[in-house]
């Protein structure tokens, strides 16, 4: 059979069929190896439980956790077992002096159980099988050779069936051993990585797939009641969209006059300056300005301010608010709204969901406008990666691919240093709008500067800004002001 024509298996996990372009591969041998606590149980009832739905026969082999245990498991998760046919086969040793004989115990235990595994595959008519978990026979052997001559024995028993099979494993040895995955035709790997604050990081990736071909490299992937969800890495350079002309005032003749013009479509633009001097307005606008014109915006909040999310300039927009974390859903009903509030929590949410967010967003509800506040949270997210620009690059990279406007609010409290973070993504932004404090007559001021327009030119004046509830203000030329509190005067 050529397995790369064939109508391969779906998993009950679309994002993760997506990364095995298509599925598994039919009437082949698949492991799914991760330490305790990966999801490796819960993705092979979500794979059995989708071969029921296809009215397909399924059989749950298990050597590790009884039947009470798999169906508490499920139930944790909404879900039902019924109609899967789940067999506990605990290997439990022979005790006794009758059942001694010239091999070692090991060895006969293991071909003992070997042989009941292909026994009740062969008697059964499912042709989706899981059989959880590998370590129980792998401890039965009393060398990788002889573990590996049953695993292969067992295999062709299998293959002579045509089922497709899930073979779950824990990876509890602290030398990586392969005998396992070189006998099989295909390998997924989860992997839980634990920080020092916050939820940890769950990821996998696809070792091999013999005759098929799938997405390599790492994919976040998140655990939640009733859901495996996979969220594959992005490859910018597979996402286009035809470019329409797109073109973003911000509303303020002054501030555009300032600029030099609009945001162009498919332009990034980072926002900096010390807190609370107004970059989050200064976006706010510009989402203001896509609103009124017929846009849709997404506003990722990663700092939780409530005096922002309850600023007249958003309330004046109709947000569609929902929960920290969760993706596209909660108010999508409504055509009318157009400006798409995500409050996010750093320390809760990976990567590769976020970007995952970002993607749903544009491709299901067209956003051309992004804004992402602040970066300085989102390095949380991914800090001990030490990725930022890649990870940033590829994500402007699609943006822009797509046709959609970025916005990247900054905080920094110094003259702009391109060899720290977050000042070094201004080296990949198109566009750098400044803000900063002055003091005039003893009093704390405001102020605003363009660094940077890729797409033309720009004015190089300081000017004045002013915050309002209806929006920014931008008034006259500052003069004499230094990168510090210090003295300023002001044109007339």
């Amino acid at each position: 059979m050529n397995n790369a024509k064939a109508i391969k298996v779906p998993t009950g996990i679309p994002e993760l069929d997506a990364v095995l372009h298509g599925g598994l591969l039919p009437s082949r041998i698949h492991l799914i190896e991760g330490r305790p606590g990966t999801g490796k149980t819960t993705l092979g009832l979500r794979y059995l439980i989708e071969g029921l739905k296809m009215g397909q026969s399924c059989l749950y082999l298990s050597l590790s956790e009884s039947l009470d245990e798999l169906q508490e498991s499920a139930a944790n998760h909404g879900w039902s077992l019924d109609g899967i046919e789940i067999v506990e086969m605990i290997p439990v040793p022979d005790g006794g002096a009758a059942s001694q004989t010239i091999l070692l115990p090991t060895e006969k235990e293991l071909s003992s159980l070997i042989e009941q595994i292909a026994e009740r595959v062969e008697s059964s008519t499912a042709t989706r099988i899981v059989i959880d978990s590998m370590v129980e026979i792998r401890l039965l052997a009393h060398d990788s050779s002889h573990y590996r001559r049953q695993i292969i024995a067992l295999r062709q028993r299998l293959s002579r069936r045509g089922v497709t099979v899930l073979l779950l494993d824990d990876l509890t040895s602290d030398g990586q051993e392969f005998e396992l995955q070189s006998a099989v035709h295909g390998v997924i790997t989860l992997e839980q990585i634990e920080h020092a604050f916050g939820a940890a990081r769950r990821r996998l990736r696809v070792v091999k797939l013999r005759g098929g071909n799938f997405q390599s490299g790492w994919h976040d992937y998140s655990i939640r009641t009733g859901e495996f969800l996979v969220f594959p890495s992005l490859i910018a350079q597979e996402h286009h969209r035809a470019a329409d002309g797109i073109e973003l005032f911000s509303g303020i003749e002054s501030f555009d006059a300032l600029f030099c013009g609009p945001l162009t479509e498919g332009s990034s633009t980072m926002v900096l300056g010390p807190s609370g001097v107004g970059k989050t307005t200064v976006a706010l606008q510009y989402a203001l300005s896509a609103v009124k014109n017929g846009h849709h915006v997404a506003y990722f909040n990663f700092d939780e301010s409530e005096t922002t999310l309850r600023s007249r300039l958003v309330a004046s927009m109709g947000e569609d608010s929902d929960e920290a974390n969760a993706g596209p859903g909660a108010g999508e009903n409504d055509a009318t709204r157009r400006f798409h509030l995500r409050r996010v929590n750093p320390s809760r949410i990976s990567p590769g969901e976020f970007i995952w967010n970002v993607r749903r967003m544009i491709e299901d509800l067209d956003v051309r406008l992004v804004i992402i506040d602040s970066i300085n949270s989102y390095l949380d997210v991914i800090r001990e990666e030490k990725s930022l620009l890649r990870q940033m690059h590829e994500l402007f990279s699609y943006l822009s691919n797509m046709n959609v406007m970025s916005i990247i609010v900054g905080a920094n409290s110094a003259r702009l240093d391109t060899s720290k973070e977050p000042d070094a993504l201004s080296l990949i932004t198109d566009n750098i709008i400044s803000l900063r404090y002055y003091e005039h007559d003893n009093v704390v001021c405001k102020a605003i500067c363009v660094l940077k327009k890729r797409q033309g030119r720009h004015e190089h004046d300081i000017r004045v800004l002013t915050l309002t509830d209806e929006g920014i203000r931008v008034g006259g030329r500052v003069r004499n002001c230094d990168e510090h509190l210090g003295a300023a005067t002001l044109e007339p």
